[in-house]
């Protein structure tokens, strides 16, 4: 209890409430609890108030031409106050501050009901702020509710109405102010809320957002449609008791229904794509034209697919994380950090259609989609049979699955690297056909080792791969980092019938006035034969008809996929296309660890992409796979790639490019069949690859 009879807490708000009325009353500036404002020193711009001109933000336009997104931290488009319709004036002066054109910089009134207030509260509860104290705080001031900082609000409020007239104050405050949604101003506000201008709102809707700058996010009506009409008929009670709307215009406003026209469609449902355009575009526009310069950015965002892919891909981390808690050794005991991310392209034109980097935006911003390289695991291996299909290999070759060795170089020294399929199972000779459909592993790394390490990665870089790779025989296995965008957009090539289109998110860019400033045109080059871009099309179609890719099926469509498991199933994959759509899931840890010894692409991320292309599909052109004329069938047995005859039990149609193999004729009935094989030609067997730049293999455990 100090001397004056007042708890120390409370004397010093009467303390604050006296030097608060000493400055109202005209007092020059007093040292206060250790502060002193200086307007000069502390406000070196307040001069150039006058000009307050926020520029407009660059807003980023569906693939069907909508709004969706702001490339700029604040959605705010400056707005004369000329063109703010009176009303609206009204709804946002008789809800924050009735008495602005009567008062000074401060309300004497509101300032003693609020110190009265605060005298019996245990903290600064109230400020009794006018407009231009609030105007003050936005520009200039933190949110932290001190007395420090409410001299300060104080005194710049003061400094603000002797340079400046009410209506330019009020102006800078409608074009300040934050209305929630990521609005600020009012303009930005009726975009964002009803999709019109402020000269075209209703008595309704003006009210409605005259009532948020008090609680952008508690009286929004994204958030709480009862709570935000509740509080526009609020403002509505108070703009009629102010005698600017009579009581038949408030009853009629407030008979209607709070309906919303928001401005950006699917709002906040893309946020990674949209860091991916800003990073794209950054470089040539710079970041001040295109967060001021109102651009006109046309994506190739499709917004039903994207959010099926956010969908989709949040449920199955959620249902992937419940599967794996606690279940298998190995897992991981801080199941939250179970990341994962999806991009979808279209393969003729390299748009991506959907992107989703993460699970929670929120939590993290990290594009995972574009940012993270991982091993893609078996999902690598259609870059290894392209290269042999183009090099006379066909899928009825055969390759051995027995096991074998290799001395490769490893911390300076030679050791020896045992491969070993998934199941540690050995089946002996093998069709290619086999071996990729069921992701056998031995069989793929004899077939590198046939065709050759350059060979395979110049393919690979030449459909899109971006990411060094590792020049050594498990390449095959997929043990090279990359990124799910590029493998992606990769597979897109064989989708394409061998046309590699680079991935673009962006259409074209145009000024605010609409004039086109860059166009980006899908040029494509092929970079595959057609014939061999069938071929393995055909088997990865096989493998979602009976291999790995099983649960990857979707009825009625064509769909061709692979999975990749890595090492200790640390990252899962599935990589799949239609003819008009190609798509990549990937789940996995930040910090690499394994989702369980026994899990698998297959059982974990097939069902998450099979999710979304089941969701999307119906709104894509159903198409199948034409067989180019350099293609042409024969009956062989899937078991040992030999012709054979259709009453062959094991007889399927298989299929070859003329000219790189003769066409295979079934014997008659009554004769044994021969037992050559076709008569193929594969590439010599070069010898090992290089040893520069070498990293350590993975653990004699196969990638699927």
């Amino acid at each position: 209890m100090c001397p004056l009879g007042f708890p120390a807490p409370q004397l010093r708000r009467v303390l604050a409430l006296a030097v608060i009325l000493a400055v109202l009353l005209g007092a020059r500036p007093v040292p206060i609890f250790g502060f002193i404002a200086d307007p000069e020193k502390d406000l070196p711009y307040l001069d150039k108030l006058e000009i307050f001109q926020p520029g407009e933000p660059s807003l980023l336009y569906s693939d069907r031409d909508e709004p969706f997104a702001a490339l700029a931290p604040e959605f705010r488009i400056f707005v004369p106050l000329s063109r703010v319709p009176k009303l609206v004036q009204q709804a946002i002066l008789d809800t924050e501050d009735a008495q602005f054109y009567r008062h000074g910089a401060i309300s004497l009134k509101g300032m003693a009901r609020a110190a009265i207030r605060n005298l019996t509260a245990a903290k600064l509860r109230e400020g009794g702020s006018t407009i231009t104290q609030q105007l003050a705080k936005s520009l200039f001031l933190s949110p932290e509710r001190t007395l420090t900082r409410k001299f300060k609000e104080i005194q710049l409020a003061q400094e603000i109405e002797r340079r400046y007239s009410k209506d330019k104050i009020l102006e800078m405050y409608l074009n300040t102010i934050y209305f929630g949604g990521g609005a600020y101003g009012i303009e930005a506000a009726a975009r964002t809320y009803f999709s019109k201008s402020v000269g075209q709102l209703t008595l309704a809707e003006a009210a409605l957002l005259g009532g948020l700058p008090k609680a952008p996010s508690l009286y929004s009506p994204f958030n709480d449609l009862k709570r935000a009409k509740e509080r526009r008929d609020h403002v509505l009670s108070r703009m009629e008791k102010e005698g600017h709307i009579s009581a038949s215009q408030a009853r009629a406003a407030m008979r209607q229904p709070v309906t919303l026209a928001p401005f950006f469609k699917g709002r906040g449902g893309a946020p990674s794509f949209v860091d991916f355009v800003r990073k794209d575009l950054e470089p040539r526009f710079g970041r001040m034209l295109l967060t001021k310069g109102g651009l006109r950015i046309y994506t190739t965002l499709d917004i039903e697919m994207q959010r099926a892919a956010t969908e989709s891909l949040r449920r199955g981390v959620a249902e992937t994380e419940k599967a794996l808690a606690g279940k298998r050794k190995g897992v991981a005991a801080d199941q939250a950090a179970l990341e994962g991310a999806l991009v979808a392209l279209d393969p003729e034109t390299g748009e991506i259609r959907a992107m989703v980097g993460g699970r929670d935006y929120g939590r993290s911003q990290f594009n995972r989609a574009v940012q993270a390289r991982r091993q893609p695991g078996s999902a690598f291996k259609p870059f290894v049979y392209a290269a042999a299909f183009d090099r006379g290999f066909t899928p009825a070759s055969l390759m051995d699955d027995y096991p074998t060795s290799y001395s490769i170089p490893q911390d300076g020294r030679m050791v020896e690297w045992r491969p070993e399929n998934f199941d540690r199972q050995f089946r002996g000779p093998v069709t290619l056909r086999r071996a990729l459909e069921e992701s056998i592993n031995v069989p793929t790394v004899r077939l590198l080792e046939a065709v050759g390490v350059e060979p395979v990665i110049s393919l690979a870089h030449r459909m899109g791969i971006t990411s060094d790779l590792r020049r050594e025989y498990a390449l095959a296995l997929g043990v090279s980092e990359v990124s799910l965008l590029e493998i992606t957009s990769a597979y897109g090539v064989l989708a394409d019938r061998g046309m590699r289109v680079p991935p673009r998110a962006v259409r074209k860019v145009a000024s605010p006035s609409g004039d086109v400033l860059e166009t980006i045109d899908a040029t494509g080059e092929r970079v595959l034969r057609e014939e061999v871009a069938f071929l393995v099309t055909n088997v990865l179609l096989g493998a979602v008809e009976r291999g790995t890719a099983k649960r990857a099926r979707i009825p009625g469509r064509t769909v061709a996929a692979k999975t990749g498991t890595s090492q200790d199933a640390a990252d899962i994959w599935l990589v799949g296309y239609t003819p008009r759509l190609v798509a990549g899931v990937w789940m996995g840890y930040d910090q690499p660890r394994s989702l369980g010894s026994h899990e698998s692409a297959g059982r974990l991320a097939a069902p998450v992409w099979a999710d979304f292309m089941r969701r999307v599909l119906p709104q894509v052109p159903a198409e199948t796979v034409p067989i180019p004329e350099g293609v042409f069938t024969a009956s062989v047995s899937w078991r040992t790639g030999l012709p054979t005859g259709p009453e062959d039990p094991e007889a399927i149609t298989e299929f070859f490019i003329r000219g790189e193999v003769a066409a295979p004729e079934a014997p008659p009935p009554e004769e044994p069949a021969p037992a050559a094989t076709l008569p193929v030609e594969p590439a010599p067997v070069p010898p090992p690859p290089p040893t520069q730049s070498v990293a350590p293999l993975p653990e004699a455990a196969g990638q699927r």
